[in-house]
């Protein structure tokens, strides 16, 4: 028997208040997309709250004297769209984020105080890129005139983008590493508590078991990733729609699909076998959706990135990455990976060949 402060955690009942999930051994997920939005908004891309960027462009506005082209560039409230969550399990913390921030300016050129607007955008804040510099672009309103909106465009990158920058990889850092729950001395059992204690409104409940959850490659424990080329006869175009229509799908899976070509709409394939979220959709290039199986532990799905290239004319080939696959599925089997992988194989992209004529 065990000595008392002893024994396996999974065991210690004392810190229970629901009598389930005991020291977030089993998977659990909290949204923080609203944590996000609020830190985003009211904090890190908000000069009236963020000293840094209050100091940087007070002081920029005024130190280019000798530029014929300065601008005097006054930040807008940011928007942001996408998800973020913070998935607990074993005790560890894993972010899956995926979020497009824009940041609206305007410009008043000093010398002659023309006015010039625009946004300033991160498109893709992913946290397979965390370990990478966000990226950041430019866009100047349209009807602009042209010489106006190239000197303000060039000047924002080259003296704003990289403090704006900075920023954007400091609050992903954050992000990456809890969120809201690093704020508050990061454990995987604040994460909850301090997700909720930071949303800005009130909101639906922090935890709801039908979310899908994502977890971060990289970090992930007890999950596989896939990765398969496969050649076809037709163009990208025609295989892309052959994923990406529904009447193209309902023929060769010869079963109840739904399927809406927009980022951020649900999908279901194989009369509800299949389910998840379209994430990206580039026509003809790129298509990264939330994809997970029935099969699967509640709460647990994958992320799944196709591209299309076209070598030569009328020859396709397909490259597939899926990553978070779970290492057994509810059932205790351990062969979720390659379940997954022939599904593609004959379920899917063999049918098509089959169905369409595309086999080489």
């Amino acid at each position: 028997m065990a000595k008392v402060g002893e024994g396996d955690a999974r065991w210690i009942v004392s810190d229970r208040q629901d009598g389930t999930n005991v020291n977030q051994w089993h998977w659990q997920e909290t949204d923080v997309f609203q944590w996000c939005q609020h830190k985003l908004k009211q904090e890190v891309l908000c000069p009236a709250n963020n000293i840094k960027l209050r100091e940087h462009f007070s002081s920029s506005s005024s130190a280019r004297s000798s530029n014929s082209d300065q601008f005097i560039v006054e930040l807008l409230e940011a928007k942001t769209t996408g998800e973020a969550y913070i998935n607990t399990r074993k005790g560890k913390l894993i972010a899956g984020y995926e979020l497009k921030v824009v940041l609206p300016f305007k410009a008043k050129r000093k010398k002659d105080e023309v006015m010039c607007e625009g946004t300033m955008e991160f498109p893709y804040v992913g946290d397979e890129n965390a370990d990478e510099d966000v990226e950041m672009e430019v866009v100047v309103a349209t009807g602009t005139e042209r010489a106006l909106g190239d000197a303000a465009k060039q000047e924002i990158l080259r003296v704003h983008r990289p403090k704006l920058v900075e920023e954007m990889n400091a609050f992903v850092e954050v992000l990456s590493k809890g969120g809201p729950a690093l704020e508050k001395g990061a454990t995987p059992q604040s994460v909850a508590k301090a997700a909720q204690t930071e949303k800005p409104a009130p909101a639906a409940k922090q935890e709801d078991p039908k979310r899908e959850a994502k977890e971060k490659p990289k970090a992930a424990e007890g999950t596989k990733t896939i990765e398969f080329k496969e050649e076809f006869y037709c163009r990208p175009r025609d295989l892309y729609e052959c994923y990406m229509d529904q009447g193209r799908v309902m023929a060769y899976t010869r079963s109840e699909c739904r399927i809406v070509p927009v980022a951020g709409e649900p999908f279901t394939m194989f009369g509800g076998a299949i389910t998840g979220v379209q994430v990206e959709l580039v026509p003809e290039k790129r298509i990264v959706q939330r994809w997970r199986s029935s099969s699967w532990p509640e709460g647990v799905t994958s992320l799944v990135t196709m591209t299309f290239e076209e070598p030569s004319e009328g020859r396709t080939v397909l490259k597939l990455t899926q990553t978070g696959i779970p290492e057994e599925d509810a059932y205790g089997n351990a062969n979720a990976a390659e379940v997954a992988l022939q599904g593609w194989r004959q379920q899917i992209w063999g049918r098509v060949r089959q169905c369409f004529g595309y086999g080489c």
